[in-house]
């Protein structure tokens, strides 16, 4: 990492392609342990040795924020979709045996047949 003066200011760092790449491999893998992407950057960031935001603007800058959203949201899909087929077998399974308990109310009202126990 060298930092670049620039009109007797220090300018930002530069870093290399392989820190950045690794940085925003780390936040990705790191995640899914926190309640939303800013916790993930603000955990990362100190041990990369960059500020918060821009290792933000790095995780947004590679693409693969929108890709591992999508795959989520289609095994989400595909989940929900599981689970809609698991519910209506259940629920035929369910009106099954009521139609089942409903014929043996019935038979049960009408008394013995014999004419007693």
């Amino acid at each position: 990492m060298t930092a670049k003066t620039v009109q007797g200011k220090a300018a930002r760092p530069s870093y290399p392609a392989e820190t950045r790449a690794s940085a925003v491999q780390e936040v990705l893998d790191v995640q899914d342990d926190h309640p939303s992407l800013w916790a993930a950057v603000t955990e990362v960031a100190p041990r990369v040795g960059c500020a918060p935001k821009t290792l933000l603007e790095w995780v947004q800058d590679s693409g693969l924020l929108q890709t591992v959203d999508s795959r989520l949201l289609s095994n989400r899909k595909r989940l929900a979709a599981l689970s809609k087929a698991e519910l209506e077998l259940e629920n035929q399974r369910l009106r099954a045996e009521n139609d089942v308990l409903r014929q043996a109310c019935v038979i049960f009202a009408r008394g013995p047949a014999g004419g007693g126990f």
